[in-house]
C-alpha cells in the first residue's frame, strides 16, 4: 500500500512501553544477553522485566491491531517534555512515545473524537507495572477521563 495514503498516528503512553524484542522464545540463553533497545540482560529477573516492558507494547499494538491493520511501526522512546495530558503525573514523569501508520478508511470517530473507539477500546485494559515507569498509577490503561495514562493523535504524514 502506497505510505502517502496512510494515516500516521502518535501514541504516548506512562507505561514502560519499551520495545525489547524479548518475546519467551529465549529460553536458553547465554548471559549476557542484549536485547533490542541495547540493554545488557546480565541476569533472569532482568529478562523478565525486559519481557514485561515488550508485553506492553504488544498489548498496545494487538488494542490497535483489532480494528485496522499497523504499519510503519516505530520503536516507543522516552521523550523530554510532559505533554499536558500527563501533567498529573509530575514533572518527572516517564513518557513514552511511538508512531504508526493506519489504513486511511480506519474509522474511531464519535462525537467529533478522531480516537474514541480506540480509546474506549483502551480503557481498563490491565498493563505491567513496576518496570522503569515514574507515573504513580493503576496497573490498567486509562485513556478518557482524569488521569489518562495513554493518548492517541493524528499526525501529519509526508
Amino acid at each position: 500500500m502506497n505510505s502517502n495514503t496512510m494515516r500516521k498516528v502518535e501514541c504516548l503512553c506512562l507505561f514502560d512501553i519499551t520495545a525489547t524484542a524479548i518475546n519467551g522464545t529465549q529460553r536458553n540463553i547465554q548471559y549476557p544477553y542484549v536485547s533490542k533497545n541495547g540493554t545488557q540482560i546480565n541476569a533472569s529477573h532482568e529478562l523478565t522485566q525486559a519481557r514485561n516492558q515488550q508485553r506492553n507494547l504488544d498489548t498496545i499494538l494487538q488494542l490497535v491491531g483489532m480494528r485496522t491493520q499497523i504499519f510503519e511501526i516505530t520503536d516507543p522512546e522516552l521523550v523530554t517534555d510532559i505533554p499536558r495530558d500527563f501533567a498529573w503525573a509530575g514533572n518527572n514523569a516517564k513518557v513514552w512515545r511511538f508512531t504508526f501508520e493506519i489504513e486511511p478508511q480506519a474509522q474511531w470517530t464519535v462525537d467529533n473524537d478522531e480516537f474514541w473507539i480506540l480509546k474506549d477500546d483502551s480503557d481498563r485494559t490491565p498493563m505491567l507495572v513496576g518496570l522503569t515507569e515514574t507515573a504513580k498509577m493503576e496497573p490498567w490503561l486509562v485513556a478518557q477521563g482524569h488521569n489518562i495514562n495513554i493518548t492517541y493523535h493524528a499526525q501529519e504524514t509526508k
